[in-house]
């Protein structure tokens, strides 16, 4: 009897190191903090609003893991809060060449008031550094599908009076609401672009 739980217990460790491990590497194996490294904050995050697009889910999704490690160590602030959701509202303009169409939103606040980003003196790295909290938003369209995959961080000292999060996104000047399913992120939100859940 013991022989057999010792087994099922080594069979359920190797499972769940197969699962850390593919979630910490690229599709060709690389390791996604490695990767983060190899290029300065400007390269991710080259405004406090872009766009890009890709030609695979896969591409997006390496993306999306790497900018969130660049994001975290650059910013010096722990993840408090986050979460993916469905996006519903007119389908986005994409192409056929590069089908996946992402956006990405930085936001800060100090103590007080949020702080205007298109009007900073100093980098852009340095005001994420500096500010009280900061916000890392994507929005991803595939097909018929929109999601959005939101963190926030926040200056060791301090907490979040409020779980709230975004209810809707104005993008291109089209509206969308965001619908949060329990226990959602990155890779439940590709799985749903991949319609391998709804």
């Amino acid at each position: 009897m013991k022989k057999i739980s010792l087994i099922a217990i080594a069979v359920l460790v190797l499972c769940f190191c197969g699962c850390v491990t593919s979630a910490t590497k690229d599709s060709s194996g690389r390791e996604y903090s490695s990767l983060a490294n190899e290029h300065d904050f400007d390269y991710f995050f080259p405004s406090y609003n872009f766009s890009r697009t890709f030609n695979t889910l896969e591409e997006a999704f390496d993306f999306v893991k790497i900018a969130q490690i660049k994001f975290s160590t650059s910013s010096t602030k722990a993840k408090a809060k986050g979460l993916g959701a469905r996006l519903f509202g007119p389908p986005a303009s994409v192409s056929a060449e590069q089908p996946v169409l992402m956006f990405c939103m930085l936001r800060a606040r100090n103590k007080d008031e949020a702080v205007d980003l298109s009007k900073i003196e100093k980098p852009l790295e340095q005001v994420i550094k500096e500010e009280v909290s900061v916000s890392l938003v994507f929005t991803i369209f595939y097909e018929d599908r929109g999601v959005s995959i939101s963190n926030f961080h926040l200056k060791s000292g301090y907490k979040y009076s409020s779980n709230s999060q975004v209810k809707t996104f104005t993008i291109n000047d089209d509206t969308y609401n965001a619908e949060y399913p329990v226990g959602w992120g990155v890779e439940k939100i590709f799985s749903y672009l991949k319609k391998e859940i709804d």
